[in-house]
C-alpha cells in the first residue's frame, strides 16, 4: 500500500479525471431532458398550482394551492405530506418550458448528496477526501448508468421526486448527523441540528421505505451517541422525535385507508419474511461482473485507508447482517401495502442504497482484516501490484458492461436515442396533442414515437379513466378521450 503514499499527486489526478468523466457522461441525459414532458400523476397533483400560476395569483396563491393539495390528498388518498407538496410543484406547472428541470434536480440531488455523505464520513474517520471523491464517482456511475428504471429515476417528476429525491434527502440527513457528532464548535452543532430537523420533517412525510429505514438508523444512532457522547444525546433524541412524529402523521392519514381499499397486501409477518427473501434476490441479481470490479477497487482503497484508523472493526458479520436487514426493511412497507416491492421508481431507491451499503461493509471488513492480518497486505512491489489491480478491474468493468448490454447503459441509451431523433419526435407529438386540447379538441391520439426512457400518455377510451381525468383537470377541460383507431 506504499503506492498510495508515494503517488498522492497521481491519486488526485485520478479523482479529477473521474469527476470530469462523470459530468461528461451526464451530457446526453441533460440534453434528453429538454424533450421530457409531464405525465400521469404530474397532471393531477399539480393542476391547482398550474391554475394558480395561470391566474396570476402570485406566491401566496401558489402556496395556498400547495396546501390545498396536501390537505385534499391527506384526507382522500395518502398521508405523505412532504411528497405531495413536492408533487404539486412539478416544474411545468410554472412553465411548459421548465420540465427539463426534473432531470437536472434529480441528478444534482443524487450527485450532491452522495458526495456530501461520503466526504463527511471520510472526514469523520480521518481519511483523505480525495479517496472519497473516487469512491463517490464509482458509486454514482453505477447508480446513474446502470439504474433499474431510467424514466422513473430521472425523467418523471412525480415518480423520481418520490424516491430518488427522498433518497438524496436521507443521505444529506445522515451526513448532518455525522457532522453533528464530530463538530467541535457549538455553532456548527446548532446549524447541523437545525438542518437535520428540517430534513427529518421532509423525510418523515416522504415515501414509507425511506422514512422507515431512516427512522431505524436514527434510533441506532441515538443508542450509539448515548454510549459514546452522552452530552449530544438530547440533539439526536429531538431529531428522532421530529422524524418519528412526521412518520406517524403520514401513516395515520385518513387517506391511507382509502388507498388501501384499492389494493391488497401481505400480513405484517409475511411482509417481513418476504422482504428478506426479495432483498437477497435483488442482491444476487444486481451483483454482476461490473459491480464486483467496482467493489474490488473500493476494497483496495479501503485496505489502504483503514490501516491508519483508530476505529475498532470488531464485528464484521454482525455489521453485515444488520446492514442487510436495513436494506431489506425498505421493502417491507410496499409488501405490506400492496404485496410487491414496488414499481421501478421504488426499486431504484433500493438500487442506490445497495451500492452504498456494500461499500460501507467493504470498509468495515477491510478494517477488520487490517487489524487481524495486517502483514497479509504488504506486497513486495506495490506499484506493480496496483497497476495489475487497476488493469484487472478495468477489464472486468468493460466485460461487465458488455454483459449488461452497452445499449442499455443510461449514457449510451440516451446518446443513441438523440442520434436517432426519438426524444425530439416524442416532444413534437406531445406538444401537438396538448395544443389540440388547448384548442378545444378533447378527443386525442396517443404518442406513437418515444425512447425507452420516456413514456406515452396511456390515455384511455374511457373518459373516466384516472389518466384521462388528470389530463382534463390539468388543462381545465371537462373530459378527455382517446381518438378511435381506424
Amino acid at each position: 500500500m506504499e503506492f498510495f503514499k508515494n503517488n498522492k499527486k497521481l491519486i488526485s489526478l485520478i479523482a479529477l479525471i473521474l469527476v470530469a468523466g462523470l459530468f461528461i457522461s451526464l451530457i446526453p441525459l441533460l440534453v434528453s431532458s429538454l424533450y421530457a414532458r409531464p405525465l400521469f400523476d404530474d397532471f393531477g397533483y399539480s393542476a391547482s398550482v398550474r391554475q394558480a400560476v395561470q391566474a396570476g395569483s402570485g406566491v401566496k396563491g401558489v402556496l395556498s394551492a400547495v396546501w390545498q393539495e396536501i390537505s385534499y390528498r391527506y384526507e382522500t388518498w395518502q398521508g405523505t405530506y412532504a411528497a405531495i407538496g413536492l408533487f404539486s410543484i412539478q416544474p411545468a406547472a410554472f412553465s411548459d418550458n421548465l420540465y427539463f428541470l426534473t432531470t437536472v434536480v434529480m441528478l444534482a440531488a443524487l450527485i450532491v448528496s452522495t458526495f456530501c455523505f461520503v466526504l463527511t464520513a471520510f472526514g469523520a474517520l480521518g481519511y483523505e477526501k480525495k479517496y472519497g471523491v473516487i469512491c463517490s464517482c464509482i458509486l454514482l456511475v453505477l447508480s446513474i448508468h446502470f439504474v433499474i428504471d431510467k424514466f422513473e429515476a430521472f425523467y418523471w417528476w412525480n415518480g423520481s421526486s418520490y424516491y430518488t429525491l427522498f433518497y438524496a434527502f436521507s443521505l444529506v440527513y445522515f451526513a448532518l448527523l455525522l457532522r453533528l457528532y464530530t463538530a467541535k464548535k457549538a455553532a456548527a452543532r446548532i446549524v447541523c441540528f437545525v438542518f437535520a430537523v428540517l430534513l427529518a420533517v421532509l423525510i418523515g412525510g416522504g415515501n414509507y421505505s425511506t422514512a422507515l429505514v431512516t427512522s431505524v438508523i436514527t434510533a441506532l444512532a441515538v443508542l450509539a451517541v448515548f454510549k459514546t457522547k452522552k452530552k449530544l444525546t438530547l440533539f439526536y433524541v429531538l431529531v428522532f422525535a421530529v422524524l418519528a412524529a412526521g412518520f406517524v402523521i403520514s401513516i395515520t392519514a385518513p387517506g391511507n385507508s382509502v388507498r388501501a381499499a384499492t389494493v391488497s397486501g401481505l400480513s405484517p409477518v409475511k411482509a417481513i419474511i418476504m422482504s428478506v427473501v426479495d432483498a437477497a434476490v435483488c442482491l444476487a441479481e444486481w451483483t454482476g461482473v461490473t459491480q464486483l470490479a467496482a467493489f474490488f477497487i473500493i476494497a483496495v482503497i479501503a485496505l489502504y485507508l483503514t490501516k491508519s484508523t483508530n476505529y475498532s472493526f470488531r464485528y464484521p458479520l454482525v455489521f453485515a447482517a444488520l446492514s442487510f436487514l436495513l436494506f431489506a426493511s425498505q421493502m417491507t412497507p410496499p409488501l405490506f401495502a400492496m404485496g410487491s416491492i414496488g414499481a421501478g421508481r421504488q426499486v431504484n431507491a433500493y438500487y442506490y442504497s445497495y451500492y452504498l451499503l456494500v461499500s460501507i461493509n467493504l470498509f468495515y471488513l477491510c478494517g477488520w482484516l487490517n487489524q487481524k492480518a495486517a502483514h497479509a497486505f504488504k506486497p513486495e512491489k506495490p506499484k506493480k501490484a496496483v497497476v495489475i489491480t487497476v488493469s484487472v478491474s478495468v477489464c472486468f468493468l468493460i466485460s461487465g458492461c458488455l454483459n449488461h448490454g452497452i445499449r442499455s447503459l443510461t449514457f449510451v441509451d440516451t446518446l443513441l436515442a438523440l442520434k436517432h431523433g426519438t426524444p425530439q419526435a416524442y416532444s413534437a407529438e406531445y406538444d401537438a396533442i396538448m395544443a389540440e386540447i388547448e384548442n378545444g379538441n378533447t378527443q386525442i391520439r396517443d404518442i406513437q414515437t418515444y425512447p425507452d426512457f420516456f413514456s406515452p400518455l396511456y390515455v384511455n377510451e374511457d373518459t373516466d379513466h384516472w389518466i384521462n381525468r388528470q389530463i382534463a383537470q390539468y388543462h381545465n377541460v371537462d373530459q378527455i378521450s382517446l381518438q378511435p383507431t381506424e
